[in-house]
């Protein structure tokens, strides 16, 4: 045995000092393989505002997703695909329907929480279903889950490319105005933003909140991008994925926050890539890939991650090898050995199109298309058999990616792509050649209207996409709101929801009801609840009601308040039919007259004797037809003196059923209520949002001076803020009164729920609603599905898409017209329980022990 000097001297020191002289060997490194690896971000550059990586540089965008397309999109797209990136680039657009849903829901959930009581209450509840949706499916016969549909754009290009910085710029400049062009939001992607996306992909859990993620630019970008809380299993066919199941709440108890259990924490997580697609597929039809909109059964179970990666080889090489197939398929397809090769004269004709389109300036490119999904553990066999049916049924095949799950999800994160993963894809041939303009056709960048900015209604799309939706969000015309649905279709609950939401988020909210479907829910919420009865000695003078200082200062007051006095006394003189020009004419100077004389002590009586003093006889017969409203008359003292009701609360019902029988009487009441709350408008801060509701409003805006005055408040609601909604069950309703049909041709906004099928004939035949086939075979679609949502089909500026209202049980209970329900919830206030706290035991009993 021979020993090293360095040995030896080693032994011959530690025999004498009792150590060696040199240090030990290198502790042993802990064999962990960090996902990290794989990653290449390392820095952002501010001044280019690009991302300089390991291996690569690029670019990132986050783009509102395509709902629907048409042929003009594709053309946009394609000629962007053939011309708008240099040689060597590296695109990856990325659909993914995330489970976080929390940056939809809290900003929906904050100013019901700011609110307190019940609405604080309806939001924890509406909440708490909503992300219990994202993994639970919200219908008892059909998947229906949660998401959050985005779409990102990453461009990159190989460091070995040189392609220089100002290029890859410009390239990003040209796909914002294009996407632009067609109407997409565009934002770059910062590194905060990259980092929470990442996260996203590598954690779907659905916590309440997002997490705070820091980024600190003196780290790169790959050393911090990932949680440290996660552990990934790589399988054959699979990767299990393990998060932190112990999340913040966004709750505190005594000023301690709240630290809860957030579940499923492991998730199966499976790659999938295309095999076959069908041989004509138009941009329109990506959306039959994010679940089909009208067969319930083909829509995810589980959030999923679709990429389309490309690269852009040279040019002239590929132009020459595809000048090398077309010649010698051509050629073979000629000879006599065709008829042994039964597909030579497909080929060729395939290589002869290629060919063409490459003198029309398009481009080959290299294509992968995959997906990634991520299920619950213990689910992923089934979730794969329903994600397989739906490509199945748009006529595309997927097929598993065995020993390949690493790659797929590395492929859904942005800029991958050129920094090694193409190369990778490459080496396993996992990419096929495509024409530039089919590969922008079956871009998966369609997704579901993501609503409006005001958060008011919450609503969830049939593929799962919470959204807003407002009147007030329509800054072109007015906020005017039609809304129809049979009976048993919803509409009631709709109703009931809208006023909940609005006045959860600051806004006024006046009823008009005939059939006390509001009574309980107005008290519930703290409102006031006003019947209108023969012995309740009401009065509504509309006189008393305008502001004598302002009609005199503000000419515009002035004709907007004259013009809607003018249509009540029209109303009560000529219930049943119009007033001609003439008795027009007369009561404008009527009224002008009295209001000279009197101001805001002016009564209808001095109307009535200002035209009978007119030498008109057209004059007499008007101040005879107004007896019945004049002193001494029938209804002579509910419009004499001073008004005794006032809209000075945030949320009033007023209940028109007692005045059935009267309907001249009723038609006078409404007028006057809506006029008292156009009053009330003009006084307050234009920044409050104001509705005013009329539930049944072709029965109740009967009357011959109705649409003129319909109209006349449409504007003024217009003016400060406000809003008019009417309901019927069908749109044919609207017909049936001229002020319904002023306030349908006034409104610009649309709600419909399910109607009857001969109901859609006749409005389509009718030509009373503008609708393509399209548009009618969405109305058509339109169901309740029992206790688990209703669904309405949006129509507005710019706008058509179906919302589903999903109620929870506290809602539900609050909504409730049952006596019984009302009352038990009367005797658990009466117990001594907060009124949300009676809500909840009734609502949840199996959760609340009797006292």
């Amino acid at each position: 045995m021979t020993l090293s000097i360095g040995t030896l001297a080693d032994r011959v020191l530690t025999g004498l000092l009792g150590d060696a002289e040199h240090g030990e060997a290198a502790r042993p490194a802990l064999m962990l393989d960090m996902l990290s690896d794989w990653l290449p971000y390392r820095v952002f550059d501010p001044a280019s505002r690009l991302y300089v990586n390991a291996r690569s540089k690029g670019f990132v965008l986050a783009v509102t997703p395509l709902i629907g397309a048409d042929e003009r999109t594709g053309e946009i797209l394609g000629a962007w695909f053939s011309e708008g990136l240099p040689e060597g680039a590296c695109v990856q657009i990325l659909h993914y329907a995330s489970p976080r849903i929390s940056r939809i829901v809290a900003p929906w959930f904050a100013p019901r929480y700011l609110q307190g009581g019940v609405y604080e209450a309806i939001a924890r509840h509406r909440a708490r279903r909503l992300y219990g949706l994202v993994w639970k499916s919200g219908s008892s016969d059909a998947p229906f889950h949660a998401r959050h549909h985005q779409v990102v754009i990453s461009v990159g290009v190989p460091s070995k490319s040189q392609v220089p910085s100002d290029e890859l710029a410009q390239a990003r400049d040209g796909l914002v105005s294009m996407l632009k062009s067609l109407n997409l939001g565009v934002s770059e992607v910062q590194p905060e933003a990259l980092i929470a996306l990442v996260d996203d992909l590598t954690s779907p859990t659905t916590a309440p909140q997002d997490d705070a993620l820091a980024y600190n630019p003196h780290d790169s970008i790959a050393s911090q991008i990932l949680r440290r809380d996660i552990e990934l299993t790589v399988e054959d066919d699979r990767l299990v994925l393990a998060t932190e199941r112990f999340r913040a709440t966004g709750e505190e108890h005594d000023g301690v926050p709240e630290i809860g259990t957030v579940y499923p924490d492991a998730f199966d997580v499976r790659h999938y890539a295309v095999r076959n697609m069908p041989a004509r597929w138009a941009p329109w039809e990506c959306a039959r890939l994010i679940g089909d909109l009208f067969t319930d059964k083909l829509r995810f179970p589980c959030p999923a991650a679709t990429m389309l990666c490309l690269v852009y080889p040279d040019r002239q090489a590929a132009e020459a090898k595809a000048g090398y197939k077309f010649m010698r398929t051509t050629t073979l397809a000629g000879s006599k050995s065709a008829r042994f090769l039964p597909r030579l004269a497909e080929q060729s004709a395939e290589w002869q199109h290629v060919q063409a389109e490459l003198q029309e300036g398009r481009r080959l490119v290299k294509v992968f298309y995959g997906l990634t999904s991520f299920s619950p553990l213990g689910e992923g066999d089934r979730h794969e058999r329903a994600i397989k049916s739906i490509y199945k049924a748009a006529g595309w095949d997927l097929a598993d990616e065995r020993f390949l799950q690493i790659q797929g999800l590395v492929a859904a994160l942005p800029l991958t792509l050129a920094d090694g993963l193409a190369s990778d894809m490459a080496r396993l041939k996992r990419m096929r050649t495509l024409l530039s303009t089919t590969a922008a056709h079956i871009a998966p960048m369609q997704g579901e209207y993501l609503g409006g900015p005001l958060p008011h209604l919450l609503l969830v799309g049939r593929r799962g996409q919470p959204f807003y939706w407002s009147p007030f969000e329509n800054e072109a015309g007015n906020h005017n709101v039609a809304i129809c649905g049979k009976s048993g279709s919803g509409k009631s609950v709709l109703l009931q929801e809208m006023c909940a939401a609005l006045r959860g988020a600051g806004a006024e909210v006046v009823v008009i009801d005939d059939g006390r479907s509001f009574e309980h829910s107005v008290k519930l919420q703290g409102g006031r609840f006003v019947e209108f009865t023969l012995a309740s000695g009401f009065c509504l003078n509309p006189f008393s009601m305008i502001d004598a200082t302002r009609a005199e200062d503000d000419e515009d007051y002035r004709l907007d308040c004259f013009a809607m006095v003018k249509a009540i006394i029209g109303q009560m003189a000529r219930y049943s039919a119009p007033l001609n020009d003439t008795e027009r004419g007369l009561i404008d100077k009527a009224v002008n007259e009295v209001w000279s004389a009197h101001g805001p002590a002016a009564s209808v009586t001095a109307v009535g004797e200002a035209l009978a003093a007119s030498d008109k006889p057209a004059a007499h017969d008007l101040a005879t037809a107004l007896a019945p409203f004049m002193q001494g008359g029938t209804y002579g003292a509910f419009f004499e003196g001073q008004a005794s009701l006032e809209a000075n609360a945030p949320f009033i019902v007023y209940e028109m059923s007692d005045l059935a029988a009267r309907e001249e009487l009723r038609a006078v009441v409404l007028s006057a209520i809506m006029f008292m709350t156009s009053q009330a408008m003009t006084r307050s801060d234009r920044s409050v949002k104001k509705l005013l509701l009329i539930d049944e409003a072709w029965s109740l805006l009967k009357g011959g001076s109705m649409g003129e005055f319909v109209e006349t408040y449409a504007r003024t609601c217009r003016k400060y803020g406000g809003a008019l909604a009417t309901a019927t069950q069908s749109l044919n309703d609207y017909y049936k009164s001229d002020g319904a049909t002023a306030a349908l041709e006034n409104s610009d906004w649309m709600l419909i729920l399910q109607q009857k099928s001969e109901t859609i004939a006749d409005f389509k035949a009718s030509k009373r609603l503008d609708m393509d086939d399209r548009s009618e075979t969405l109305i058509r679609s339109l169901k309740r599905s029992g206790t688990d949502y209703s669904e309405v089909f949006i129509k507005g500026p710019e706008t058509e898409a179906i919302g589903r209202l999903v109620l929870d049980p506290f809602s539900a209970t609050l909504f409730s017209s049952s006596p019984g329900t009302f009352a038990a919830i009367e005797h658990e206030i009466a117990r001594g329980h907060q009124l949300a706290d009676a809500i909840e035991r009734i609502a949840f009993p199996e959760t609340h022990t009797p006292d």
